[in-house]
């Protein structure tokens, strides 16, 4: 599992702060409480989402170029720390969904691809 490294904190030295990270393929803006972080630090590629909500993005019985074609990973910010997207389920079980070279945890309805709508996410302590 790859690691994130902490771009920016704002603000700074605050117990509760907006963290930016930066995976090998995009950047995303977590909540972080409590927040000791600071730019520069490398921490564990082990997000979480607060109230998500999730769909398959299609099902195993559609034709496998429809499949092709929705196999995309994106990400796009909605509000200060909210997302919405699609990901690939990496382990169903666990919950854990990659996007973009992020894991982020949102028990996840089966396997394959996922579209999400994440109210935040969240630096786990």
């Amino acid at each position: 599992m790859n690691k994130l490294t902490v771009v920016l904190v704002d603000p700074p030295d605050d117990e509760a702060a907006s963290v930016t990270l930066r995976s090998e393929a995009g950047e995303l803006t977590a909540f972080c409480y409590p927040c000791s972080l600071k730019a520069g630090d490398v921490i564990g590629n082990r997000l979480s989402a607060l109230d998500a909500e999730m769909m398959a993005t299609f099902l195993s019985d559609w034709p496998d170029d429809e499949k092709a074609a929705l196999s995309t990973e994106w990400i796009e910010r909605t509000g200060h720390c909210s997302y919405k997207g699609r990901g690939r389920v990496i382990d169903q079980v666990e919950g854990l969904v990659e996007v973009l070279g992020f894991i982020i945890e949102m028990d996840a309805p089966c396997a394959g691809y996922v579209d999400f709508n994440l109210r935040r996410i969240d630096i786990g302590t």
